[in-house]
């Protein structure tokens, strides 16, 4: 490592309060013309319990951003019409339904040339994954089904394992389905129907048929295939794709005869592999991996605790014969394309960043893009093809601009069988070498996600507080090749260990932590791993876990994805077969070593990880006379930390930060 002279900061701390008074940009779409950028921002309302948000214009070429949309209810995810004149978007503004906080998204359209927005649906339940037909006569949107009767106290009767998910809660017998709704006014459409869901619908060229995802597999209540299916207008469906893997996000090529998507060819249960950009007939056949020797992954997968894991947007065509994408490499996230025909991968944008999601223009030249970097959550960004990145929007440049925030070192260390392993050190406010620092490990989760050059709020409260900050990509993270990520399945709590504590080993022998002031934190995987750190190791002087995992054998029924990834990543092993197995890479199987005070934080409506394995974990504790506390938050899901009540989400980092303090 570099050595450094002291460093002293005239700005103060970034704080968990100033959550508050954080800009989230959550989409941006670029015209048909390419010569403006509708951008949806979202922040926390007054209440603190919950968000606000509106539509905003800018110019592609520069000048002010101008709020087209206002209101006290969250509107999103604007779409252009084919001939730029109206944006459509979602809302729920409005008063909300008896016995509802909230009223249903449903959509509204805004004419540019001026005028208010105009409500185009009255659907009962939350409308999404908008597009709009190539003639701009009507629109194709998913829906769930609509509430039949209301219910009090409805007694839930189940006959599959696919009952309930951490988004939606305990389910019914409702699904989402595709729908048409026309813009002269007609009454909206249904166009699929079934036992199953339905969603990411897009229009042919000819406007005649929409493709879309679905699972419609014999299997379909305990495997995760998904396949591509297209509906014509008058509702008859054909499938695709072959009904063994997992496919998405669905583009048509220019003359309707293909289909492109991003998936694997083998659905697994988890994300521990490689999903590549493929072809396939429109009119159904064989598929063909066009990314086939390139050992990287589509899509962003490096993480932020400032927005939800991003969903990765169709691939487009451009007219000179390729296919550009999304996709992730260690650490980044930039655009990348490749031959129509497959092969020739090569880099469209390039940075230490994070490309969330893009679109591109009617020519397939100028892009817009939700752009993050290590000390930006986010801003518009505007380019063109082969050419540098502008930035668009200064969302959150005066709150930075007035708190110290730390600029990530890369580090690279070696773990586990010589494994080269890459890292972020974040440099305490005040920082001087000659003195001795607290030093906090993050562990992220997935594990098949990354970190990498996104900001993350938690990160910059504990660097403002004085802690230094290592964050690393063990075996097991994305972005690295398909070896690496596989490298932790069946070996939870192996290897992957030996990686974090190689990279706090390596901190450590710069000189300038303080062995004795040694802590460990991290959320969903992160929160497995921290529980299993505190139970092998003494060095954490404290630890705070996050929606965690701490048995096996209970997840694996209780999960929302236990029986389907749970089964994977420990390598086959089920309850009854191999339980063994599960019960040796569960942290609850030592808990008689813990030693280390843990602060045990966790959503009550957490169906990934439910709140009875940190319930498990707290009274095992107590009963041992250990140091624990045990912190609920009602109401919000495994997404508490990205996307969860303001309040909620304040109160968390602020509490790991404290808990650190009280442990000196």
């Amino acid at each position: 490592m570099a050595r450094y002279a002291a460093l002293s900061s005239s700005l103060p701390p970034l704080t968990s309060e100033d959550l508050y008074e954080f800009r989230f940009l959550t989409d941006a779409q670029i015209s048909p013309d390419g010569e403006r950028i509708a951008y949806a921002v979202r922040w926390s309302n007054d209440a603190r319990d919950s968000y606000r948000g509106a539509i905003w214009l800018v110019p592609f070429g520069g000048g002010p951003a101008r709020q087209v949309t206002s209101g006290d209810g969250q509107d999103s995810s604007p779409r252009w019409s084919p001939d730029g004149r109206t944006l459509a978007f979602v809302s729920d503004r409005g008063e909300p339904p008896k016995g509802r906080r909230r009223a249903p998204r449903n959509v509204y359209l805004l004419e540019l040339d001026g005028g208010e927005a105009r409500r185009l649906t009255a659907f009962t339940e939350d409308c999404g994954d908008l597009t709009w037909s190539p003639d701009g006569s009507r629109l194709a949107l998913v829906v769930r089904d609509a509430k039949q009767a209301e219910d009090d106290q409805p007694i839930r009767v189940y006959d599959r394992a696919r009952y309930k998910t951490d988004e939606g809660g305990l389910l019914d017998e409702r699904h989402k389905h595709v729908w048409l709704v026309p813009l002269d006014g007609g009454a909206p459409q249904q166009v699929t129907t079934g036992d199953w869901d339905d969603g990411q619908p897009e229009f042919s060229p000819d406007g005649a048929e929409v493709a879309f995802v679905s699972n419609r597999t014999e299997g379909r209540d305990i495997n995760t295939v998904a396949d591509i299916h297209v509906v014509t207008l008058s509702g008859d469906a054909r499938r695709v794709t072959d009904g063994k893997g997992s496919y998405g996000n669905p583009a048509w090529s220019a003359d309707g005869k293909t289909i492109l998507c991003y998936g694997v060819d083998e659905a697994m249960g988890s994300s521990a592999q490689n999903a590549h950009l493929w072809s396939f007939p429109a009119a159904g056949g064989s598929g063909r991996d066009l990314l086939a020797g390139w050992d990287r992954t589509v899509g962003s997968s490096v993480i932020s605790d400032m927005r939800a894991h991003a969903q990765t947007l169709p691939p487009a065509a451009t007219d000179d014969g390729r296919i550009l994408f999304l996709g992730s490499d260690q650490g980044t996230a930039n655009a990348y394309s490749c031959r129509a025909n497959g092969g020739d991968v090569r880099a469209e944008t390039m940075g230490a960043h994070q490309v969330v999601s893009w679109t591109l223009d009617r020519a397939r030249r100028r892009f817009a893009a939700v752009l993050a970097t290590a000390t930006d959550p986010g801003n518009v960004a505007a380019g063109t093809l082969g050419g540098p990145m502008r930035k668009a929007s200064c969302l959150n440049d005066e709150l930075l601009g007035k708190r110290y925030i730390a600029a990530p070192e890369r580090l690279e260390f070696t773990g586990a069988d010589g494994w080269k392993i890459e890292g972020w050190l974040l440099r305490p406010r005040d920082f001087d070498q000659q003195k001795k620092w607290p030093l906090v490990l993050e562990v992220h989760g997935g594990p098949h996600t990354a970190y990498g050059h996104s900001f993350f709020h938690e990160f910059q409260v504990l660097a403002g507080r004085g802690y230094a900050v290592l964050y690393t990509n063990p075996r097991g993270s994305h972005a690295y090749g398909e070896a690496f990520v596989k490298a932790c399945v069946g070996d939870w709590g192996g290897k992957d260990y030996e990686d974090l504590i190689a990279g706090v080993d390596h901190v450590l022998a710069a000189g300038w932590v303080d062995p004795k002031r040694v802590y460990v934190t991290g959320g969903s995987y992160g929160g497995f791993m921290t529980n299993w750190a505190v139970g092998h190791t003494d060095r954490f002087r404290a630890a705070a876990t996050q929606r965690s995992i701490s048995n096996n054998i209970s997840a694996f029924g209780t999960s929302d994805i236990g029986w389907h990834f749970w089964e994977h990543e420990m390598g086959d092993a089920t309850p009854w077969r191999d339980a063994e197995k599960l019960v040796y890479r569960s942290p609850l199987t030592y808990v008689t070593n813990v030693k280390t005070p843990l602060l045990i934080l966790h959503a009550e409506r957490d169906l990934r990880c439910p709140i009875e394995q940190a319930e498990q974990l707290f009274v095992a504790l107590k009963v041992l006379g250990r140091e624990a506390v045990f912190v609920r938050y009602p109401e919000d899901n495994h997404d508490l930390t990205r996307g969860g009540k303001p309040k909620h989400r304040v109160d968390h980092c602020q509490r790991i930060a404290d808990w650190f303090d009280a442990h000196p």
